[in-house]
């Protein structure tokens, strides 16, 4: 596969916001050749191998009409303010488009964009007829943007890099049922991939391939290898599980994801399963601090590894957090954690910090830098902190 197309594929798997989708130059989008390939690799499923499931139509009618809009425009086309475009300009974006969208259905049938009309249009003469098809049907389909409760989910897949043995992806890649909206219409923030999962899923691969790959800025602890293969890892927070399923993909010998939102580990279930990993993981609700059932004081499980992303963001919740991590050392002293940290506010974090050092805790900090090239795609809006945390030794 072209490697340009490959880095589309993953982005449009990963619903990136169209407008950051990394689009070649359009002298080379006009190829009738590399048209036919886009056309095969990202808007025909059924020609994968092993296909996930593709993005949901709303998503490809915006996909489309981006990827028509710069060949319409011609040689107008700057990859690179693309590429630049900051994601809040995005949510405006996809609900001026749903909004636009909504205006298209409203009208007859007779009155919306025919391919016929597409393809007799001077500017769309260099278009593979293929994708105005699939554009006006996608059109032509009843609108769904009113009538997606907030709780609604999309298929979202994460491609995994290449190993330097093979070529190969080091797995499979993982689909994820994801709302997208902000909060979910049941009040938790846990069924959406935040950056800082994507961040911490980064940094446990560059920790794992770090010794054949440079990843700018990706470790904290030099030629540290996070994951083992017959270690145990916890994640904390689990939300859509991506940084579980990623050791589990990594080669841990098992993994256990936790939340303490029952909705969220139901969701979490279905996860795993989707993604074939139910030997090696399994889902556990956990409210930070309480003992779990049938354990007392520190004679729970011990786990190797305890990861965390996105856990300090509830200044309400840190004590509790912080709690919770003190217990993981009781009941394994060499125990590695590591959390990654989006900082919206520098008090909440201050916070966490106060309340690790209260509690005999260091933190050895770096702000993360995305490996080049990115393994995932998300914009780097707000500076996200890995954060390794280790028990101070006793005099």
């Amino acid at each position: 596969m072209d490697p340009q197309i490959a880095v589309l594929r993953q982005q449009y798997l990963q619903l990136v916001e169209p407008s950051r989708l990394s689009f070649p130059p359009v002298n080379l989008l006009q190829q009738s050749t590399f048209q036919a390939a886009l056309c095969t690799s990202l808007f025909t499923p059924g020609a994968w191998d092993a296909a996930p499931p593709p993005p949901p139509e709303r998503y490809t009618a915006r996909v489309l009409k981006r990827l028509i809009s710069l060949l319409s425009e011609g040689g107008g086309h700057d990859q690179t303010m693309t590429e630049t475009i900051v994601a809040e300009n995005s949510l405006q974006g996809e609900k001026e488009e749903e909004e636009e969208e909504e205006k298209v259905h409203s009208q007859p049938p007779q009155k919306r964009p025919r391919p016929d009309q597409l393809l007799a249009s001077p500017k769309h003469q260099e278009i593979d007829e293929r994708i105005l098809n699939l554009y006006t049907r996608l059109l032509s389909n009843p609108p769904t943007s009113t009538q997606l409760p907030p709780t609604s989910k999309e298929n979202v897949t994460y491609t995994l890099p290449p190993s330097p043995f093979s070529g190969r992806p080091i797995g499979p890649p993982v689909t994820l049922l994801e709302s997208r909206a902000v909060i979910s219409g049941s009040g938790t923030t846990g069924l959406r991939t935040w950056e800082a999962a994507l961040a911490l899923s980064e940094y446990l691969i560059a920790s794992h391939l770090g010794r054949f790959y440079k990843f700018p800025g990706a470790t904290v602890v030099a030629g540290e290898r996070l994951v083992e293969e017959t270690g145990s890892v916890l994640e904390l927070g689990a939300g859509t599980g991506l940084v579980g399923i990623v050791a589990a993909r990594l080669g841990a010998g098992r993994v256990v994801v936790t939340d303490g939102d029952e909705g969220v580990c139901d969701a979490l279930k279905v996860g795993l399963e989707k993604n074939g990993v139910t030997d090696m993981m399994s889902v556990r609700r956990l409210v930070w601090s309480e003992e779990e059932e049938g354990e007392e004081g520190d004679e729970g499980e011990r786990f190797d590894l305890v990861v965390g992303a996105d856990v300090t963001y509830d200044s309400s919740a840190i004590p509790h957090l912080v709690a919770e991590l003190v217990k993981q050392f009781n009941r394994n002293p060499s125990a590695k954690v590591v959390i990654s940290a989006t900082i919206r506010n520098e008090d909440t974090f201050s916070s966490f910090r106060d309340s690790c050092v209260r509690n005999s805790l260091l933190l050895l900090e770096k702000t993360w830098t995305p490996p080049t090239p990115p393994i995932f795609y998300y914009p780097p809006n707000t500076p996200i902190r890995i954060v390794h945390v280790t028990r101070e030794s006793p005099e």
